[in-house]
């Protein structure tokens, strides 16, 4: 009874009105009234309980928000790299189809507002169907913190026979979402061309790890776990010409090892290592001086991408 009396007033609103407002105007009747149009899908979560959540750590950044049988938005920055959207979906997405459309709508209470047409969105197979990069992650935070309701439409999976319609709410936001920006700003600015190479040094006869040696690995340690690119790290080790050369080619070996342990003990992968030895055989320095066998006792740690 409800839907053939909310009939009429839909088709005079989409008689009346802009495409973009009378689409809006169904969402907002559909979700008061509690129905769904035939050939229509709307998934957003009800008005007096939209629950925006955010995470601040050192490193990392999270907003995130419960699309109810739908899935997970959440927009999240690692120290390091760029800010992205992503939008987590119960079911997947069968396969890379066609586009959705990415509007952010005003709500009906705000009726001078207009839309904003946020253009054309690439649907990815699998649970993640929408993945967006910094400029337009950025710019829907900037809708949702004005207040507007970013909406993605698209055909359903299925048979392409529905129009689906999920609604991300600006409201219930403002305090999680300046927690978020502050803690945006707040993250460390980290450049690969900074930890790309990495030279300790050490005692005379020693593969012990110094005070100094320790705090650049701590640095490297923050760095590799925020780069999803990094191919390897290749750590060299190498004495000067002091002692036998099978003792300094262990020895080498032994400061290589040591560099890998405490990179390990702080977190990073086993399986990212490669290690070499080269004992006295790649000095950087004359060996005839102390300064010179001090700069050549040493193992290079090398990032690679």
């Amino acid at each position: 009874m409800l839907l053939n009396t909310l009939f009429v007033p839909i088709h005079y609103l989409l008689l009346q009105r802009t495409t973009q407002q009378a689409v809006l105007t169904i969402i907002l009747l559909c979700s008061i009234s509690g129905i769904t149009l035939a050939g229509m899908q709307h998934y957003q979560a009800p008005l007096g309980n939209v629950n925006w959540q955010t995470s601040s750590k050192k490193l990392h950044c999270t907003l995130s928000h419960d699309i109810p049988l739908y899935g997970t938005v959440t927009f999240t920055q690692t120290a390091g790299r760029k800010l992205e959207f992503r939008l987590t979906a119960k079911r997947q997405a069968s396969r890379n189809r066609d586009r959705a459309h990415l509007r952010s709508l005003p709500p009906e209470w705000k009726h001078q507002a207009d839309v904003v047409d946020l253009g054309e969105v690439p649907i990815h197979k699998g649970n993640t169907p929408f993945q967006l990069q910094e400029d337009l992650s950025r710019r829907m935070l900037v809708e949702l913190q004005k207040g507007m309701f970013p909406t993605f439409s698209y055909r359903d999976w299925a048979d392409a026979r529905d129009e689906v319609t999920v609604v991300l709410p600006g409201i219930n936001i403002k305090p999680v979402l300046d927690e978020f920006i502050a803690c945006l700003a707040n993250l460390p600015v980290y450049k690969f061309s900074d930890f790309k190479d990495s030279l300790l040094h050490f005692a005379f006869g020693k593969s012990t790890l110094n005070k100094k040696s320790r705090k650049r690995l701590d640095e490297l340690v923050r760095y590799i776990k925020t780069d999803p690119q990094l191919k390897y790290i290749d750590i060299t080790g190498h004495t000067d010409d002091i002692g036998q050369r099978r003792s300094n080619d262990k020895l080498s070996q032994q400061r290589s090892q040591a560099v890998k342990n405490y990179l390990i003990a702080k977190g990073v992968s086993p399986q990212l290592f490669k290690l070499k030895a080269l004992g006295e055989r790649s000095p950087k320095a004359s060996n005839r001086t102390d300064k010179g066998r001090a700069q050549n006792r040493r193992a290079m740690v090398r990032l690679v991408k």
